[in-house]
């Protein structure tokens, strides 16, 4: 039994009991966790508002013989932008809710607080936030590899749409967000991502609403 400090990026939680919370996490020395915040739910409680699904915190946790149990949260960045856009909030928890299912308990992916962060400042400024939340998935499936080299693949896609996910796979966000599209091509990309992450996933994701 031991207590550790870490940075992580809160990715979702549910309710355990009367008053705690079970918070999901992602941190870069550990990984995935769960953890289980005492007392969270109540409104005297050290953790209100910092708890908030997408926050940046500095934790102490305790790793105990049976559960692992937060007893300290900093909040090192809120992203408040988001909260006041409906649009721009529903994106931004596609981000957690694809990070939170598509990675295993205690698994680490190099630098991906930081590439969240990098996403969610970017949905925050950006008038094409759904553009930002289609492109951070596909890379996260790249980065993970559950996704081909879109530009050697066999596929009944159309060839525009097989290069614009390799666009995606290979440009950066700020080139991204300058990609022309019709309505109609929008909607379509909408719809072949959709079904690329919720194939990864086996089951939909209650936030892709993109």
């Amino acid at each position: 039994m031991k207590s550790q400090n870490s940075t992580c990026i809160i990715i979702g939680h549910t309710n355990l009991g009367e008053s705690d919370k079970i918070i999901h996490i992602y941190s870069e020395e550990f990984g995935k966790l769960r953890v289980i915040a005492k007392g969270a739910r109540k409104i005297t409680s050290k953790f209100t508002g910092h708890l908030e699904t997408l926050n940046i915190c500095d934790v102490s946790l305790y790793f105990g013989p049976r559960n692992i149990i937060l007893s300290e949260v900093i909040t090192i960045k809120s992203f408040k932008k988001l909260r006041e856009d409906l649009e721009k909030l529903k994106c931004a928890l596609v981000i957690s809710e694809v990070i939170n299912q598509l990675i295993y308990e205690n698994q680490k992916i190099e630098n991906l607080i930081q590439f969240a962060k990098e996403n969610l400042e970017k949905i925050c400024e950006s008038n094409r936030p759904q553009l930002i939340t289609q492109s951070f998935i596909i890379k996260i499936l790249d980065i993970i590899g559950l996704i081909p080299d879109f530009k050697n693949i066999d596929s009944s896609l159309e060839e525009k749409y097989l290069k614009f996910l390799h666009y995606i796979q290979t440009k950066t966000i700020n080139e991204i967000e300058k990609i022309s599209l019709s309505l109609q091509e929008e909607t379509k990309i909408q719809e072949i991502i959709k079904d690329i992450i919720e194939y990864q996933i086996d089951k939909p994701l209650k936030s892709l609403s993109i």
